[in-house]
């Protein structure tokens, strides 16, 4: 209630070796997707992709279907399992989670071949998988250069869905991040386009695109770049809702700085 005080810790899944997961809230439900590490083969194997939503709290978990679930999980074929990427031999990057304008999940997250970057486990696929209401459906956005390359989803009032993300090869090619690209969907992710690139002819890297909570239009995604393979400065970039860039000083001598426009 005070931030101060918590209630002990509710384990909900415990799935062999793990999970990445992530989260988000809409209304009263608060929603939660993740992968697992299977038992024995390290924590570079990760797989599967599942879903589990509240309404109370944390203290009752459904899966999308609304079926009440037994926690904690502990088994990779359960009711929270939305698709079986490891029968398909396929690795899981979880990247973001929200809702579309009815409440219903939509998750954000890359799959591969391996966890070993470089050209080899290509293609690497942005996914994103849709509950309709009636059905999981799964599609795809574009390619992408390395499993750890990071971006965001928005779902806007109109409809339409925009990822942010590093999506280009960068200056480190196969190493995480790359070139920034903005992606519209404008039929609830069956198809999308790359309508802008952010960064261009970089020195660095740039990945981890976060979608700030109720996002402004001027402040609507923020990441850092670096050089992938080497010690190197880092700089914090921001851009609005259509896609101009601006990066933040490297040093404030004083309270307040003025970020500079750089696309």
């Amino acid at each position: 209630q005070d931030g101060i005080e918590w209630t002990p810790p509710l384990p909900i899944a415990r799935i062999h070796e793990g999970h990445y997961q992530v989260s988000n809230c809409q209304g009263q439900r608060l929603g939660t997707a993740f992968n697992y590490h299977p038992r024995g083969l390290g924590l570079n194997h990760r797989t599967n992709l599942y879903y589990m939503q509240s309404s109370d709290g944390g203290d009752t978990w459904t899966n999308a279907q609304g079926e009440t679930l037994a926690l904690p999980l502990t088994e990779p074929h359960n009711p929270a399992l939305i698709r079986d990427y490891e029968a398909d031999g396929l690795k899981v990057y979880m990247k973001d989670l929200n809702f579309d304008a009815a409440g219903n999940p939509i998750i954000l997250h890359l799959v591969s071949g391996g966890w070993e970057p470089g050209p080899e486990n290509g293609p690497r696929t942005w996914m994103v998988a849709h509950w309709t209401g009636v059905e999981w459906a799964f599609h795809s956005i574009t390619g992408s250069g390395n499993n750890y390359d990071t971006g965001s989803i928005h779902v806007e009032a109109d409809g339409t869905w925009r990822v942010i993300g590093p999506t280009d090869l960068g200056p480190q090619p196969y190493n995480p991040g790359g070139e920034v690209a903005m992606w519209v969907s404008r039929d609830e992710g069956e198809t999308w386009r790359r309508v802008r690139r952010l960064t261009r002819d970089s020195e660095y890297n740039h990945t981890y695109v976060r979608r700030p909570v109720d996002a402004h239009p001027g402040f609507y995604g923020f990441w850092a770049d670096g050089h992938a393979r080497e010690r190197s400065p880092s700089r914090l970039y921001f851009c609005d809702r259509l896609g101009a860039v601006w990066r933040l000083p490297e040093s404030m001598p004083g309270a307040v700085g003025r970020p500079e426009r750089v696309h």
